[in-house]
């Protein structure tokens, strides 16, 4: 932008002055988008308190480190925390931690670095008046904040709050030793394959390798990939009944690791199928909301602590069979949580209506179904398909205004019974 190498002062500072605007007017523009434009790789809600308040750069920094999430899980030693002590922004291992525990990413997991949209400068406030700044109302919040979250949520709380309260303990540090940057080794011979060039690795290029190499010594051998499911295949169709096959477009399934129940919910609900955790963690807020809670000490009585215990999981990888899915117990919160209608195609088939609503005619309609005694897979279903019953706590313990349910879906219940005694 100066031209030349000649010319006076004004000139040049002229040329350095519009330079700078133009890079201003861009840092604004991309600050905008980070308020307005949401990229298809951030629209999960495992991204919901991001959205908005971080840079866009730092999302996708964080989607390109939740990759590493199916080998890191919630290791560090694997993760090598690159990401949260050079860039200030949630790591492998942590954004494993959250996927357990079913949460989103908190907000404070980000160094506000990330979380500044604007080049204006806040005002001091009560510097002329004499009034205080307040804290007591803020820290009020902040206990009650960290006292309603889980120990996932408490962990990520109280590191954000020890960088402030300790900032000469912050966990930002630079690399452990000093890597060579600076030019090429002049050698004959064959260059290294793992690189662009003959050099010195970087430190991140030394982590990266470590984790792929024990993602293939960790790989499970079992595939995760959706299967459409045609006549040409059906191994699980012949598995409902009879009279219901003619209804079955087609069956999706999911990848059998003890969640996929919550799977198959998550999919439907969508979520996508990676989207298990946050299904599992807030049928858990369901089980514990204080307006259902009679509801649920009546239908589960002696065993609501056991239906709580098996939606909180420790670890990723397969889960034990207590920790499954299992019905009723489970189709009473999906269809309470979403107000859906959930309809199980198994071993019995069973209808689950909401039990504090009233009908609706645009429900959506979620089938599942139950194969090999063991697995949980997504039955798409055509229009109209006649309903299973619906159990008799469901008639017991529903409020009022959900007999509606039945009321409204009276004729496609009838139809399922008049196809059942063919089937005998």
């Amino acid at each position: 932008m100066l031209g030349n190498s000649i010319g006076d002062m004004v000139k040049c500072w002229e040329a350095m002055n519009n330079n700078l605007r133009l890079q201003l007017g861009n840092i604004r523009a991309s600050f905008q988008k980070s308020f307005y434009e949401v990229e298809n790789a951030h629209v999960s809600p495992f991204y919901g308190y991001l959205r908005g308040s971080v840079s866009r750069a730092a999302l996708r920094r964080i989607a390109e480190e939740l990759l590493r999430v199916d080998y890191v899980g919630t290791n560090r030693q694997i993760c090598g925390c690159t990401l949260r002590t050079s860039y200030g922004l949630p790591c492998a291992c942590e954004l494993g931690r959250y996927r357990v525990g079913g949460i989103p990413i908190p907000i404070d997991a980000v160094h506000v670095h990330w979380r500044k949209l604007t080049m204006e400068v806040e005002l001091d406030i009560g510097e002329d008046d004499g009034s205080e700044v307040d804290m007591t109302a803020a820290m009020d919040e902040l206990w009650r904040r960290f006292r309603s979250l889980d120990v996932v949520g408490k962990r990520a709380l109280r590191s954000r709050v020890c960088e402030l309260a300790y900032p000469t303990m912050t966990t930002l540090c630079p690399p452990p030793e000093k890597i060579k940057t600076k030019g090429g080794v002049k050698k004959k011979g064959k260059k290294p394959a793992d690189y662009d060039v003959y050099r010195d690795p970087s430190y991140h290029e030394y982590v990266d390798k470590a984790s792929q190499s024990s993602q293939r010594q960790s790989q499970p051998s079992q595939t995760s990939k959706k299967i459409k499911l045609s006549k040409k295949q059906p191994q699980f169709i012949v598995q409902f009944p009879n009279h219901i096959r003619s209804y079955i477009e087609d069956v999706v399934n999911v990848e059998s690791d003890g969640n996929c129940g919550f799977r198959v919910i998550a999919s439907l609900h969508g979520y996508g199928e990676d989207g298990w955790s946050m299904v599992r963690r807030e049928l858990g807020l369901e089980l514990i909301d204080k307006d259902r809670s009679t509801l649920y000490d009546k239908l589960f009585s002696n065993r609501l602590s056991a239906v709580r215990e098996s939606l909180m999981i420790e670890s990723f990888g397969s889960q034990p069979p207590e920790k499954w899915m299992s019905l009723p117990d489970m189709g009473y919160l999906i269809a309470n949580r979403y107000n859906v209608v959930l309809v199980c195609l198994g071993n019995p088939c069973i209808t689950f209506f909401p039990m504090t609503s009233s009908h609706s005619p645009n429900v959506s309609i979620y089938c599942i179904g139950f194969v090999n005694q063991n697995h949980w897979v997504q039955v798409n279903m055509k229009e109209g398909f006649p309903l299973p019953p619906v159990t008799l706590d469901w008639k017991k313990f529903r409020s009022h205004i959900a007999t509606t349910w039945m009321l409204g879906f009276a004729g496609r219940m009838q139809h399922w019974q008049l196809l059942t005694p063919v089937l005998a």
